[in-house]
């Protein structure tokens, strides 16, 4: 019985030790994938000056010491699985924490209607809705083109209980239509291709480029780290 104990004691700890080991190596592969090729062509070269020249609507305190930038389209089905699984806890753990700030920035189209779909959101902002229109994309979002149409968005805004007059005379206009196209001019000018792509960026000009489906962890380490 007493050799069974200290067998017993012995294989606990070896075990441990075994599993710490297995998740360090896993997140350090993880991390390494992240910083692959595809993401050295992303430029890192993204100046306070070029943080304050997006017209694209901030989640968050404007002097908040961090800036998380999304490259993301609303018909993207890993924008959306991201969104889903990590954006809940980005926004409660370093967005309400004044920890950082995020701006969503237009990307190269998924699809035809990816356009018309971002222009929607900035005109939800008009009315404070950002943030719910964004959620409601998401959850709605189906195979690429079709389901979020002219008429479609229009009925985001009135399930959100939008002015939706003001809203359907907003997206009719276009106004915000050279916004969009901006976003995606720059985002083709930096390399970004596939999304989402993530560049978070401090006042002293720190910066870290990820891509994927990354959990709201990594993105609390690197905002810790570059408060």
């Amino acid at each position: 019985m007493k050799n069974s104990r200290k067998t017993i004691l012995i294989v606990i700890p070896i075990g441990i030790l075994i599993a710490m080991f297995l998740s360090s190596f896993l997140f350090q592969h993880f991390i390494s994938v992240q910083s692959g090729n595809e993401l050295d062509k992303v430029s890192t070269n993204t100046s306070f000056d070029t943080l304050s020249s997006f017209n694209s609507p901030v989640i968050g305190f404007s002097d908040a010491p961090v800036t998380i930038i999304v490259f993301n389209d609303y018909q993207c089905l890993s924008c959306k699985t991201w969104y889903e699984n990590s954006y809940e806890d980005i926004s409660k753990k370093l967005i309400e924490t004044k920890k950082a700030k995020i701006i969503f920035l237009d990307s190269e189209p998924v699809g035809n209607d990816s356009i018309l779909i971002s222009q929607a959101t900035f005109c939800a902002d008009e009315q404070g809705k950002y943030s719910e229109y964004q959620e409601v994309l998401f959850s709605s979002q189906q195979k690429i083109d079709g389901w979020a149409k002219s008429v479609q968005l229009k009925n985001f805004a009135m399930d959100l209980n939008l002015n939706v007059a003001s809203f359907e005379r907003c997206l009719d206009s276009g106004k915000y239509e050279k916004d969009v196209i901006t976003n995606i001019d720059y985002a083709k000018s930096i390399g970004v291709e596939k999304i989402p792509i993530f560049k978070i960026v401090n006042f002293e000009g720190k910066e870290h480029v990820l891509k994927g489906g990354i959990s709201s962890t990594v993105f609390e380490n690197i905002v810790e780290q570059f408060q």
